[in-house]
C-alpha cells in the first residue's frame, strides 16, 4: 500500500521554488517591491509539506504520536532561524544602536517562536520597502506563517490518519480482514480533500474581504494566508491524478514559469497580496505543477536544484544582510556594486549554511514505525557514535541560542523602561536649570539616546494614556479602581486643589514635570490624555481621526462633571499633517478655550516644542543625530525655522484671561533649537522631550504656574468657606 501512495518527488518543483526566492532577494534589493516569490513558496511548502505528511498517515505502519513530525519540523526549520536571528540581534547590540529598538527586541522573540506575523500586525508595521530604517527581522512573518500552518498540518494529517485507523478496524471487524490497499488509499483522499478544499475556499473568501478593509493586516494574517498552503497541499493530493497531453503540460510549466517570474513588474504585492491578484503567481506555480516538458527538465537541473536547496537560508539571510547593509552606509537604496554584494554574500552564507547546519541537523533516518523505539536508538547512538555526539551538540548549541533570543529582549524591555524611572543627578545633569544660571560638568549627555525613542512617558508607563486602539469614550483614568483608588493620581494625591492635563503626546510630556511640582506644592494632576489627540472643539482642519473628536467629547463632558481648579494644554502645534512645519494655533484648540472659559476654569497654555525633519521629509532624531555626526549644527535648527518670535497664543488666550506659557526659551535659547541642554538629550525623538529634560523644567514651569495655582487655591478656599 505504501508504495501506492508514495508519489515520484518532483525535482523541479525544487528548482521552481529556488526561482521564487532568488526573485525575491533581486526585487527586495533592487526594485523595493514584494516579487510574489514569496507566495509561490508558500504554495509549494504546502504541496511539499502536507502531502507527504499526508502520505505518511496513509501507511498501516505509521506512528500517530505528533511528537515525531513536530521533531522531525524543528530540525528541519530551527538551526538555521535562530542562527540567523542570533547574528542580526548581536550585530544590532554592538554595531548598529540605532535599531536597538523596543519593536525589534519583541521581534526577536516572535521570530524563534513562529508569530512575527501576528507581532508585525500588532505593532501595526505594513510590509514596506528595503532602507536603514526598516526592522531587520520583518521578512520572517512568512516563516512564521509556514510554521503555524506545518503546526495545523501535522494535527490534520494526524486526525486523518486516525480516522484512516478506525475505518480499517471497522472494516477488519465487519470482514474478518484487512480493507484493500486502494480503498485505503482512497479513504485518505476521502477525508482531506474536502477539508482542504473547504479551508482554500474559505481563506480566499476572507483574504479577499479583508483586502479592501485592512490591507496591513490581510499581508500578515495566517488566516488569510492559509490558502496558499492549502492550494498546495490539495494539489499535492489532486495534481498526480490529473491527465494532461504531454504537448499542455509542456506549454503549461513555460507559461506558469513566465507568470512566476513577471509578477514583480506587474503587482506591487505588499498592496494587493494574499487578495485576488495572488491568483495570478500561485496560477502560474499550479501550471509548473500540472506540467512538465523541456521547462521542468530545466527546472531539475543541478543548478536549479542547488537553488531550491539553499532557497530557505538565502531567504533567511538576505534581508538582514541588506537593511544592515544600507544601515551602515546610510542609505535607502542599494547602489549598484552594494546590492550585488549582498546578494553575493547572501548566496555564500545560504550555501554554507545549507551545508554546515541545515543538513547536518536534518532528521535523515526514516520516519518512525509504529511501535519503533527510537529515542533508545538515538540515545544509544549519541553515547558511541561520533557523528550523533556532533549532531547534540549543534542541538544543544542551537537550544542556547533561542534562549538568549527569549531572554535577552525583556531585559533589554526593561532596560528601556527604567529610563524615566532612573533620575538624573541635577548636579551632574542640571538640563533647563542652565538657563537660570546652573553649571553643567563636562561630561557626556544623558540617557542613552539610542534607547530614547522606545521609551515612554510617566503617564503612558502607568496605563494612564489612551492609546490609538482604546474605546475614546473610556477614560484610562478610570481604569483598575479609578481616581477615588489613586489610579492615574499624579503629584500630591491628598491634595484638594485638582490640575487636569488634557491633550495628547505632547501634553502628556509634561506630566515629568507636573508630577514633581505637584508633589512639591500640594496639588493633584490628573492626565486626560491620547495618543495622537489634542485638545479641541471642533477639528476644523481634518487633521484628525473621528476617534479623537470623541475622546474630547468625552474629556469636554468629564469637565462639566469634574469642575477641574485648573486645565493644562497645549496653545500651539504646527500642523503637519496637512503639511505645515511651522507653529500655529490650530481654530479647534480656541473653541476649547472658550468651552472651558464657559465654565470658568482657569486655562494654561504650553507653547509647544520644535518638530524636527531631514530635507526630505523624515523625522529627524536629534539626540541620535548629535551622536553619529558629531557635529549638532546639522542636528538642530534655528528658533526662526519654528518658531515666530511673538507666540501665536498669547493674545488669544489673554483675551479670554488664560495664561500663555512661551516655552521656545527653554527649547532654543540664543535662537538655537539643539539636541542637548546641561547634559542631557532634550527629545526623545523627532517631536517629543524626554522625561528627564520635562524634569529640569520644572523650575520654570513652576514660574509661570505658580499665579494660576494660587489664585485656583484662593477660589477653592472661598467656596468652600463662603
Amino acid at each position: 500500500m505504501e508504495a501506492q501512495v508514495q508519489e515520484k518527488y518532483r525535482y523541479d518543483l525544487d528548482g521552481l521554488r529556488g526561482i521564487a526566492i532568488a526573485f525575491v532577494v533581486i526585487f527586495h534589493v533592487f526594485v523595493g517591491r514584494v516579487s510574489g516569490g514569496v507566495d509561490v513558496f508558500l504554495l509549494l511548502s504546502g504541496y511539499f509539506f502536507l502531502g507527504s505528511q499526508l502520505r505518511y498517515a496513509a501507511r498501516r505502519d505509521a506512528t500517530l504520536n505528533p511528537w515525531w513530525p513536530v521533531w522531525r519540523m524543528i530540525r528541519r526549520l530551527f538551526p538555521v532561524l535562530v542562527t540567523v536571528v542570533m547574528v542580526c540581534a548581536v550585530l544590532v547590540v554592538f554595531f548598529f544602536s540605532d535599531l536597538r529598538r523596543v519593536d525589534l527586541a519583541r521581534q526577536l522573540i516572535a521570530s524563534v517562536l513562529y508569530y512575527q506575523n501576528w507581532e508585525l500586525a500588532i505593532q501595526e508595521t505594513g510590509y514596506q520597502a528595503a532602507s536603514w530604517g526598516i526592522s531587520p527581522l520583518q521578512h520572517l512573518w512568512s516563516m512564521s506563517v509556514q510554521g503555524q500552518f506545518y503546526l495545523l498540518g501535522i494535527l490534520f494529517a494526524l486526525g486523518c490518519g486516525w480516522s484512516l485507523r478506525l475505518q480499517r478496524r471497522r472494516l477488519q471487524k465487519k470482514r474478518g480482514k484487512e480493507g484493500g490497499p486502494e480503498r485505503a488509499t482512497s479513504s485518505i483522499r476521502a477525508v482531506a480533500i474536502p477539508v482542504l478544499s473547504i479551508v482554500t475556499i474559505v481563506s480566499f473568501g476572507y483574504a479577499a474581504w479583508l483586502h479592501p478593509h485592512d490591507q496591513q493586516l490581510n499581508y500578515y494574517s495566517t488566516w488569510s494566508r492559509m490558502w496558499e498552503l492549502s492550494l498546495g497541499a490539495l494539489l499535492a493530493l489532486i495534481g498526480p491524478k490529473i491527465s494532461i497531453n504531454h504537448v499542455v503540460r509542456s506549454i503549461f510549466t513555460i507559461i506558469g514559469l513566465a507568470m512566476v517570474i513577471t509578477t514583480g513588474f506587474l503587482f506591487d504585492g505588499a498592496a494587493v497580496f494574499p487578495g485576488p491578484a495572488t491568483l495570478y503567481p500561485l496560477g502560474g506555480a499550479v501550471l509548473v505543477i500540472l506540467g512538465s516538458g523541456p521547462a521542468s527538465i530545466f527546472l531539475a537541473s543541478r543548478s536549479m536544484r542547488w537553488l531550491g536547496d539553499i532557497a530557505y537560508t538565502l531567504y533567511l539571510w538576505h534581508w538582514p544582510l541588506l537593511i544592515l547593509s544600507l544601515a551602515l552606509f546610510r542609505v535607502d537604496l542599494a547602489p549598484l556594486w552594494l546590492g550585488i554584494s549582498v546578494i553575493a554574500v547572501s548566496v555564500l552564507l545560504a550555501d554554507l549554511s545549507h551545508r554546515f547546519i541545515e543538513k547536518p541537523l536534518r532528521q535523515k533516518a526514516p520516519r518512525p514505525r509504529r511501535g519503533e523505539g527510537r529515542v533508545r536508538q538515538a540515545w544509544w547512538e549519541t553515547r558511541t557514535l561520533l557523528p550523533a555526539r556532533r549532531r547534540a551538540a549543534g542541538g544543544v548549541l542551537v537550544g542556547l541560542m533561542m534562549s538568549a533570543c527569549i531572554i535577552a529582549p525583556p531585559l533589554w524591555i526593561n532596560q528601556i523602561r527604567n529610563i524615566n524611572a532612573n533620575y538624573l543627578d541635577p548636579q551632574e545633569y542640571p538640563g533647563a536649570r542652565v538657563l537660570r544660571g546652573a553649571e553643567a560638568p563636562d561630561i557626556p549627555p544623558e540617557p542613552d539616546p539610542y534607547l530614547l525613542p522606545d521609551s515612554l512617558s510617566m503617564f503612558w508607563n502607568e496605563n494612564c494614556m489612551s492609546g490609538l486602539a482604546q474605546d475614546p469614550t473610556e477614560l484610562p483614568a478610570d481604569d483598575d479602581g479609578g481616581i477615588p483608588s489613586g489610579h492615574c493620581v499624579f503629584g500630591d494625591p491628598e491634595a484638594s486643589l485638582t490640575v487636569y492635563l488634557t491633550g495628547g503626546s505632547h501634553a502628556d510630556q509634561w506630566g515629568a514635570a507636573l508630577d514633581i511640582l505637584g508633589k512639591q506644592n500640594n496639588f493633584r494632576v490628573i492626565p486626560f490624555v491620547r495618543q495622537s489627540c489634542p485638545s479641541f472643539v471642533h477639528d476644523n482642519e481634518g487633521a484628525f481621526s473621528e476617534e479623537c473628536a470623541e475622546f474630547n467629547k468625552t474629556v469636554r463632558d468629564r469637565i462639566i462633571q469634574d469642575q477641574p481648579d485648573v486645565v493644562i494644554s497645549n496653545s500651539t502645534r504646527p500642523m503637519y499633517e496637512l503639511g505645515e512645519k511651522r507653529d500655529s494655533v490650530p481654530e479647534g484648540y480656541v473653541e476649547f478655550w472658550d468651552f472651558l472659559k464657559s465654565q470658568d476654569i482657569p486655562f494654561v497654555g504650553l507653547r509647544d516644542n520644535p518638530w524636527f525633519f531631514w530635507p526630505d521629509g523624515k523625522d529627524k532624531f536629534p539626540s541620535i543625530c548629535a551622536v553619529e555626526e558629531k557635529d549638532t549644527s546639522v542636528c538642530g535648527m534655528a528658533s526662526a525655522d519654528f518658531y515666530d518670535k511673538t507666540d501665536p497664543a498669547r493674545s488669544k488666550l489673554l483675551a479670554r484671561d488664560m495664561v500663555p506659557v512661551d516655552t521656545r526659551p527653554w527649547f532654543c535659547p540664543d535662537g538655537w533649537c539643539g539636541p542637548e541642554i546641561g547634559n542631557i538629550w532634550v527629545y526623545r525623538d523627532s517631536n517629543h522631550i524626554s522625561d528627564d529634560y520635562s524634569r529640569s523644567m520644572a523650575p520654570l514651569l513652576w514660574e509661570k504656574l505658580k499665579p494660576v495655582i494660587d489664585q485656583a487655591r484662593k477660589v477653592q478656599h472661598k467656596r468652600h468657606h463662603g
